[in-house]
């Protein structure tokens, strides 16, 4: 990756430094960029790639580890502050792309004289390459950036290698470079696939990633904390799959409340910004969130109703967050960081309200989360 002239940030720059996020969709896998322990790296890549290949073979899956391990060491060297890659199956053909993240410190430089800095680096570095300034859509409105687009070949290892013989791969690549508003940081995006018949549909997927960009002022996140709860975001249409997501788990806490009584009011599906991405004052679309509840059943059937989802939701495994007896519970799946279901009586009503909300989509970085410090 070509970066413009960086030093670590003194104190005062450090205050001024934005917690930033973005949204990466629901069927990327992490890779473990953000540990120095190569033993927990390792573990982790292999649980994705039991993941990924779990109908595959033991091959399949020892040189899909070993192409992913030499590319995490890639980008923990290059600092990358987020990667992650998707395993696509395109009409019965296997694609995969990744998406890196960087976060470079910037010194005594404004954000408009680093665009013009990174332009002409990148001109210089890539002469072959399309390398422009544009216009970039967000979550704070517009902002500019610098793209560039062209080759990235790399080398497969015989060891990941169809052949067992070191192969030279063709690789596309996008790189977005967006100076943040604090001139003290700027962000890098960079999309990279080998599937060139896939470029199209992976370089929008890439533009809509970009897109969700966010940022908050530490005073606007502090501000932001007050009111910290899942917020609706208008105008805003649920990604359909989170939807069905909701449902499945919705008609589980039905099941296990095993009440009956009218639910013909305040059935919404709404795009939210969960509680976790408002506190930090982040403010656009990162989840989805099922509200529903059940009205006209007396309220000590809705209480024992509390107390069964409880049990059962627990012994399945779910994480307990809080909670009165016969009157609240608010549960997570896959030890907090699934799915999260919320549900309160109001036995004035005789009604119970529940809340399904789908786990976060956005990847959040706060001031003290970069691996320049």
């Amino acid at each position: 990756m070509t970066e413009p002239t960086t030093a670590t940030p003194d104190s005062e720059m450090e205050k001024s430094r934005l917690h930033v996020g973005w949204v990466i969709p629901p069927f990327f896998h992490e890779l473990p960029v953000d540990t120095d322990d190569a033993d927990e790296a390792a573990e982790q890549l292999y649980e994705t790639v039991k993941k990924v290949l779990a109908s595959g073979t033991d091959d399949e899956r020892v040189r899909m580890f070993v192409t992913y391990a030499a590319i995490v060491g890639e980008l923990r060297d290059a600092g990358a502050v987020y990667a992650g890659f998707c395993a696509m199956d395109m009409d019965g053909r296997p694609s995969t792309a990744s998406v890196a993240v960087y976060r470079t410190p910037l010194q005594n430089i404004t954000a408009e004289d680093v665009l013009s800095e990174a332009f002409t680096g990148l001109q210089r570095a890539y002469p072959d390459d399309d390398v422009r300034i544009s216009a970039l859509p967000c979550g704070k409105g517009e902002a500019r950036a610098v793209v560039r687009i062209g080759d990235a070949p790399f080398t497969l290892a015989p060891e990941a290698s169809p052949t067992g013989q070191p192969l030279e791969v063709p690789r596309g690549q996008i790189q977005v470079y967006v100076p943040l508003p604090n001139d003290a940081d700027m962000l890098v995006f960079e999309l990279s696939t080998p599937c060139m018949e896939d470029w199209d549909f992976y370089s929008e997927l890439f533009a809509t990633i970009v897109r969700t960009l966010d940022w908050a002022t530490e005073e606007e996140a502090q501000m932001a904390a007050a009111l910290s709860q899942a917020q609706p975001v208008p105008e805003v249409v649920p990604d359909p799959a989170l939807v069905q997501e909701l449902y499945v788990h919705s008609s589980r806490v039905l099941d296990s409340l095993a009440v009956r009584g009218r639910m013909d009011e305040g059935n919404a599906v709404s795009a939210v910004t969960c509680a976790d991405c408002w506190s930090k004052g982040l403010r656009s679309v990162c989840t989805a969130r099922h509200h529903w509840q059940i009205d006209d059943v007396e309220g000590a059937l809705l209480a024992i109703a509390v107390g069964r989802l409880d049990e059962t939701f627990q012994g399945q495994g779910w994480l307990k967050l809080s909670g009165t007896p016969g009157q609240s519970v608010s549960l997570a799946a896959d030890g907090g960081s699934g799915h999260r279901v919320n549900v309160t009586l109001i036995a004035s009503r005789q009604r119970l309200v529940v809340e399904v909300i789908a786990p976060c989509t956005r990847t959040v970085r706060g001031t003290g989360d970069s691996v320049f410090g």
